[in-house]
């Protein structure tokens, strides 16, 4: 669930000293222990759980931020001391004074509007510190559009409202910069950022590394196959592209280089297996929380419904490596360099326990936070268990603390802002307006539609990060793809993938940027490698809204599912150029038309495209292959 500044924050919190690290420490482990607690003992109020997560957020990115981005130092400037007083006056305003407000029906007196001008301005100037200018214009122009509603054109028109209903609707209520993302943030995405931060001390990093590569490095162009296992299992965890590549591509990317791989190529399957990881449940990013509270859907279905489609993204990218390594005759790691996966498994088996609390847990039907409260206690456990020789100390446990708050800035900070967008759009009516545009724009055809939404993903992905892009997009255009045929839930699915894309997707692909740097490649290089091996993230949407891949019955999605692999076998083979050698370019088309029609539902695609993948299997020498081998055994 960290973005690129994520990483700038935990290197900035190193670097800060005196006062301002220690108030860092000492706020984050209140923070922290705040959030846990609560989880499982219940929430205070309302107010407090939005109101303390928003104020805390802004408190720590204002004294770990740099107004001035690129710029290093090692204290606080006053000016940050005062605008995080400020924030902490402007959130403590909101929680102790909620009930009062709503009493007032929406009619604010001076101190509310100063209050809320400040949380809001405060939301926008952390944003562009963590982010970015990208999401913090958006947020300035839906305020400006507030008031300018009478004189903007067409669609954009609206009556306009005055200071005293946008701050009732943006400070006053849930609506604003204490809504359901803040809520959802606070609920979820926090306590699954400390989880993966207890599992990173506890040992349990190492492990997945170790067990991968015991089971993969032997193999055919191996250390990118296990970089592909060790980023499922890190990234379902973390929920977050950048941290999985800033944690395992340290040692997954020299690996790759190693046996042959081009260092480009090697950053991006970092990249994109890193990616992978942000659909992969339990944690799936903050997506599937924010997917389940948009749609009413309980959290364990979108768990259930994602597994599926997450493997056929990890099978997508599997092939594309092992077409690259049949191309390059690619060996693995000597098997004399690689322990065994049993002695691997024997020694650290019992790191898996605090996943599988949570899947458990979720499984039987209890909440996300009540399972990432025990996760974390299971965490803690297994953590004073030494793995090769090394085991968690109270140092630990604190700094996991601390460490956990200042980790989940990166998207915390545009919490606030995205609060403020969504509310304007209800405000003023743009959402539904929107949706008209969208259907209209597509003539109702729904794979125009389709398109539309991907191209405005990548457009946003270029300045936002994938769950900002998500939300926006997911709030605009999901009702519009409902409209259109799709149910809800299959909508915001499709959403969530493709905005994924920002972490890939050039020119600005942060995740491919932060593999390249450790790869050594250029950057830009490493993003369109990373694009070329991330392209599941548009075929299983597909798949989704053309198939039952999603809500069908379990003959059918195992049906589709095993279609669906055979025409992903094809169009890697083909855009990879090659199968049982390097294919020619009509073998090529066959390949890719084959294994396209295979995604298609229905049986007549479904057999031609099979026989079209045959015909180029035959034509590549496969009847004399096999015919050879069957000659080699009997002769044996």
């Amino acid at each position: 669930m960290l973005d690129a500044p994520g990483q700038e924050v935990a290197a900035g919190a190193v670097k800060v000293r005196g006062a301002a690290l220690w108030t860092v420490k000492i706020l984050g482990t209140v923070y922290a222990l705040y959030y846990i607690v609560t989880a499982q003992a219940g929430l205070q109020s309302p107010q407090a759980h939005r109101g303390l997560y928003i104020g805390g957020a802004t408190i720590l990115i204002l004294l770990l931020f740099p107004g001035r981005r690129g710029r290093e130092r090692t204290s606080v400037p006053f000016y940050d001391w005062v605008l995080a007083g400020l924030a902490a006056v402007s959130s403590v305003y909101f929680v102790f004074f909620y009930p009062d407000m709503v009493g007032r029906a929406g009619l604010p007196t001076t101190t509310d509007i100063v209050m809320g001008a400040l949380i809001i301005a405060l939301s926008i100037e952390v944003t562009r510190r963590t982010v970015g200018w990208t999401l913090a214009i958006i947020g300035l122009a839906s305020i400006v559009y507030v008031f300018a509603g009478p004189w903007m054109p067409g669609l954009l028109i609206h009556r306009g409202h005055g200071v005293d209903r946008f701050v009732a609707s943006q400070f006053m209520s849930f609506g604003g910069v204490f809504g359901l993302v803040a809520d959802i943030f606070a609920t979820f995405v926090l306590l699954f950022i400390f989880f993966g931060t207890i599992l990173e001390r506890s040992g349990a990093a190492q492990f997945f590394i170790d067990l991968p590569y015991a089971i993969a490095g032997r193999f055919r162009g191996g250390p990118a196959k296990a970089a592909i296992l060790v980023s499922a299992l890190m990234g379902s965890i973390s929920g977050s592209a950048v941290a999985n590549v800033m944690t395992t591509g340290t040692f997954t990317i020299p690996l790759m280089k190693r046996v042959g791989y081009r260092k480009e190529f090697a950053g991006g399957v970092e990249t994109a297996a890193s990616t992978g990881g942000q659909m992969l449940p339990p944690v799936m990013g903050a997506g599937a929380f924010i997917i389940a509270e948009f749609t009413r859907t309980p959290y364990t279905t979108i768990v259930l419904v994602s597994i599926v489609p997450a493997l056929l993204y990890f099978v997508t990218v599997y092939l594309l490596v092992d077409f690259e390594a049949l191309k390059k005759n690619l060996a693995g790691v000597p098997s004399d360099e690689l322990e065994r996966p049993l002695d691997v498994l024997k020694r650290g088996w019992y790191l898996f326990l605090p996943v599988g609390v949570i899947f458990w847990l979720i499984l039987a039907d209890y909440s996300p936070a009540f399972a990432a409260f025990w996760g974390i206690i299971a965490g803690l456990a297994v953590g004073f268990v030494p793995y090769q020789g090394r085991r968690m100390g109270a140092r630990d446990v604190f700094d996991a603390m601390w460490q956990g708050s200042v980790k989940s800035l990166a998207v915390a900070g545009v919490v606030g802002t995205i609060g403020v967008v969504l509310g304007v759009l209800n405000l003023t009516g743009l959402g539904l307006k929107f949706t008209d545009l969208v259907v209209a724009a597509s003539g109702g055809r729904l794979l125009v539609a389709l398109i539309l939404v991907t191209l405005a993903s990548w457009v946003l992905g270029a300045g936002l990060t994938a769950t900002s892009s998500y939300v926006i997009v997911a709030i605009l255009a999901a009702p519009a793809l409902e409209q259109l045929g799709l149910s809800l839930l299959v909508a915001h699915l499709i959403i969530f993938w493709v905005s994924q894309d920002a972490n890939l997707t050039p020119p600005i692909c942060i995740a491919a940027f932060a593999a390249a740097s450790i790869a050594d490649a250029k950057p830009m290089a490493t993003g369109f490698e990373s694009w070329k091996l991330g392209r599941g993230l548009y075929i299983v949407p597909l798949l989704m809204a053309y198939s039952p891949l999603i809500g069908g019955t379990p003959m059918e999605v195992a049906q589709t599912a095993g279609t669906a692999l055979i025409g992903i076998y094809g169009l890697c083979a083909g855009t990879s150029q090659y199968l049982l050698r390097r294919t020619r370019w009509w073998e090529t088309g066959l390949l890719v038309v084959g294994g396209g029609l295979l995604i298609a539902p229905g049986w007549t695609t479904n057999l031609t495209g099979t026989g079209l993948m045959a015909l180029a299997w035959v034509l590549q020498g496969g009847l004399r292959r096999t015919g050879r081998k069957v000659t080699e055994v009997a002769a044996s």
